[in-house]
C-alpha cells in the first residue's frame, strides 16, 4: 500500500537528516518512521548485508514511490542522498499540500450536488393536485439517472488514467484547466527530475531516460529518447532542443544557458518550481470549475422543479376560473 505524500515527506526528511548526522543507512532505516516497520527492518539487513543500493530498493514495498528510486539510487551512488533526499521531501510536502486543498476546495459543491441528486428525484413525486405520491422503484430511479453517470464516469477516468489509457490522456488534454494542468505539471515532473538526477551525479543520458519516464507524458517520454540519442552521438542537448518540439522557450531557453554556464541542475530545479506554479494554478481552477458545473447542474434541476411545481398551480387556478 502506497504512503500519502505528507508521510513520505517526513521519512525523507528524517532519513536526509540523520544520514548528514553521520548514521549508517541501516541505522536510519532501523529507526521510527512512517514506513512500514517490518520492510524498514528487512531493508537495513540487506544494508547491513552489503548488497546494493539498487537490490535495496528493489526489495521495498510499493510504499516508496517507484519514480523516486532512480533519484535515490544515483544519489546514494554519488555520495548525495541526504541532499536528495531533502529535495524530494520538500516536493512531497508540496504535492501533499495541493492535493489536500484540491480536495477541500472540491468538498462543498460536490456536497451540494449529491444533496441536490438525493432531494431531487423526491420532489419530482410531490404533486400539487394528489400531494407525495411515494415510490421507491420511482426514488431510486431517479437517483440512479443521476448519480452513475457521475460515479461511473470518475471510476472510468481514474482507472484509465492508472493504465495510462492514451485516448482518455489525450482527451483529458483538451479540457480546460485540466490540459493545462497536465502539460505543466508534466514538465515541473520532467525538469524536476532531470535536475534531480543530474545533481545526484546520474550520467546525462541515463538522466534523460529516466526524466522522460518519471514525467509520465508519451510526448516527454519521446523526446527524452530522442535527446539521448543525440548524447550518445556526443552531442550536447540544447541545441536539440527545438527539433523535438515538445519543449517551450522558455524552457530551452533556460536549459541551454544553464548548460553553457555550468548551472544546469539550478537552471531545471528553477523551471520545477515554475512549472509547478502554473500548474497548481490550473489545478486549483479545474477543482472550481468542474465541481462548479455540478453545482450549476443542482441549481438548474431546482429551477426546473420550482417552475414545473408553479406552472402547474397557475394551471389548476386557470382552469377554475374557466370553470366559474
Amino acid at each position: 500500500m502506497s504512503l500519502p505524500h505528507a508521510k513520505i515527506s517526513v521519512f525523507y526528511r528524517q532519513l536526509a537528516q540523520q544520514l548528514a548526522a553521520g548514521l549508517t543507512l541501516a541505522q536510519a532505516l532501523r529507526a521510527p518512521s512512517p514506513a512500514p516497520a517490518r520492510d524498514s527492518f528487512h531493508l537495513a539487513a540487506l544494508a547491513e548485508g552489503g548488497e546494493s543500493i539498487d537490490t535495496i530498493l528493489a526489495s521495498a514495498g510499493p510504499w516508496l514511490p517507484v519514480s523516486d528510486r532512480p533519484y535515490i539510487s544515483a544519489a546514494a551512488q554519488s555520495g548525495r542522498l541526504p541532499l536528495i533526499l531533502a529535495n524530494l521531501a520538500d516536493r512531497h510536502a508540496q504535492i501533499g499540500t495541493m492535493q489536500t486543498r484540491v480536495m477541500l476546495a472540491c468538498l462543498y459543491p460536490l456536497g451540494v450536488f449529491h444533496f441536490g441528486a438525493l432531494l431531487f428525484p423526491f420532489l419530482r413525486l410531490i404533486s400539487f393536485e394528489t400531494g407525495l405520491q411515494w415510490s421507491t422503484s420511482a426514488y431510486l430511479g431517479g437517483l440512479a439517472v443521476l448519480l452513475l453517470p457521475v460515479w461511473g464516469g470518475g471510476l472510468f477516468t481514474w482507472l484509465a488514467l492508472k493504465r495510462g489509457n492514451p485516448l482518455v490522456l489525450a482527451l483529458l488534454d483538451l479540457l480546460p484547466a485540466i490540459g493545462g494542468y497536465r502539460k505543466n505539471q508534466a514538465l515541473a515532473d520532467f525538469s524536476f527530475a532531470l535536475g534531480n538526477l543530474l545533481e545526484a551525479g546520474a550520467p546525462i543520458g541515463r538522466a534523460w531516460l529516466d526524466a522522460g519516464h518519471i514525467a509520465r507524458s508519451p510526448r516527454l517520454r519521446r523526446a527524452s529518447q530522442t535527446i539521448a540519442d543525440r548524447i550518445r552521438d556526443g552531442l550536447a542537448p540544447g541545441p536539440h532542443l527545438t527539433a523535438t518540439r515538445v519543449f517551450p522557450h522558455e524552457f530551452i531557453a533556460r536549459y541551454q544557458t544553464g548548460e553553457s554556464t555550468g548551472s544546469l541542475e539550478n537552471s531545471l530545479l528553477a523551471l520545477a518550481a515554475d512549472h509547478q506554479e502554473i500548474a497548481n494554478r490550473r489545478l486549483i481552477a479545474a477543482s472550481m470549475l468542474y465541481p462548479g458545473l455540478l453545482f450549476a447542474a443542482v441549481a438548474l434541476m431546482v429551477a426546473y422543479f420550482v417552475i414545473s411545481f408553479y406552472a402547474g398551480y397557475i394551471d389548476q387556478i386557470n382552469h377554475m376560473l374557466d370553470g366559474m
